[in-house]
């Protein structure tokens, strides 16, 4: 088996800072309910697969209907969330495209109580470029829990 730090290429900073920005606008638009919008940060064929999840959820519908389930159940309980991404890695594969690995604290607050920790994640994305921007390709997110491993990347 090839080793990951063999396989890829730490990106530049100004390509760190790109994608940095696309995240930032990404968990905006989640944590907006501003569902349409950010399910234009995926390719058409993207991939969303979770520990949390039986099995991964192929193309935007699918993504679509977990989403909008997920927004329906936080606006029934008053919830709001706020995901926060921090750790970011990013390395170029030779094919292109850039796998991208963070940490994502999802925070939730309900009405008239304090903000907790609703979810800690590790979240390993493939995004390719798509004009000035990037698109998801496969995001595959880990909730942390005892005896859990990630998924070794290059399966991604």
């Amino acid at each position: 088996m090839t080793s990951l730090a063999s396989a890829l290429n730490p990106v530049s900073g100004d390509v760190l800072l790109d994608i940095q920005h696309f995240y930032a606008r990404q968990m905006f638009l989640l944590d907006e309910n501003r569902v349409a919008e950010w399910l234009d940060t995926f390719a058409e064929d993207g991939v969303f697969a979770s520990t949390a999840l039986p099995e991964p959820l192929e193309g935007r519908a699918a993504i679509e209907r977990l989403t909008r389930a997920g927004v329906d159940a936080r606006r029934q309980r008053g919830a709001v969330h706020r995901h926060l991404l921090t750790g970011l890695h990013a390395e170029r594969r030779p094919d292109g495209t850039i796998v991208a690995r963070s940490y994502v604290l999802v925070v939730e607050t309900l009405p008239e109580e304090t903000s907790q920790v609703w979810a800690s994640t590790v979240c390993q994305d493939v995004l390719l470029r798509h004009g000035d921007g990037w698109l998801v390709r496969r995001r595959h997110v880990s909730l942390d829990r005892k005896g859990h491993a990630l998924p070794v990347l290059e399966g991604m």
